[in-house]
């Protein structure tokens, strides 16, 4: 691919998904949901505390799949506070990787990111601007740290990044965290179809970004 997502990445992420919810799966059937809740609400702020910092660090540290701490949230804070810390993670998160990339420079960016330089020249022109900044940020939805980062690198303001960054990061804190909260009730079946839509939803928004840019560099946009 043009960026540098691989496919190992890819496939390691889905790996780590796969191996948080069985030992969510483990957990819950061996102690029960109301002594995992239990546990939680003895942890104080120190939980939710973790969580925030934990999911900050996936994008910050741009290796790290911040994927299987989704689920997780959900499944021990439940829908809407576990959706909530991961918002704020993601949103702090994101802004420490903007002003990293804007201190540091395209060095860092490719150092944590990788990916093809002509490409990444070509998709960071088109990022420059709000409208193509919230297509990126679209497109690729499942990895903020991708246009975190490459935004620090453009024209763009802080102000109008933050404000498409965060919002659109919700959807899928909503509907993973919301898969995690499910499968509390013990609905395991809806594992396999978050593993095969993660699987779908990565490359698809790739070939979309791809199209997009091209159709943008032809309209001199």
């Amino acid at each position: 691919m043009e960026t540098g997502v691989t496919k190992h990445q890819i496939i390691s992420s889905l790996i780590s998904l796969t191996v948080i919810v069985g030992g969510l799966y483990l957990v819950f059937r061996y102690f029960g949901i109301t002594e995992v809740e239990a546990a939680v609400e003895r942890a104080g702020l120190w939980a939710p505390l973790v969580l925030v910092v934990a999911k900050a660090a996936t994008i910050v540290i741009a290796p790290l799949g911040g994927s299987p701490l989704y689920p997780l949230a959900g499944a021990l804070f439940g829908f809407w506070k576990g959706t909530g810390l991961l918002i704020l993670g993601d949103a702090l998160g994101g802004t420490i990787a903007f002003y990293l990339s804007r201190i540091f420079g395209r060095h860092l960016v490719e150092k944590l990111i990788g990916g093809d330089q002509q490409f990444l020249g070509r998709a960071l022109r088109m990022m420059g601007s709000v409208k193509g900044f919230f297509i990126a940020r679209v497109c690729f939805m499942p990895l903020p740290e991708v246009v975190a980062y490459g935004a620090g690198l453009t024209r763009i303001n802080f102000f109008p990044f933050i404000l498409i960054y965060t919002p659109v990061g919700a959807i899928p804190a909503m509907v993973l965290a919301g898969v995690g909260s499910v499968l509390t009730m013990g609905d395991w079946w809806i594992l396999p179809a978050a593993l095969f839509a993660g699987a779908l939803i990565i490359p698809i928004g790739f070939l979309v970004f791809r199209s997009v840019l091209n159709e943008w560099e032809k309209a001199g946009e």
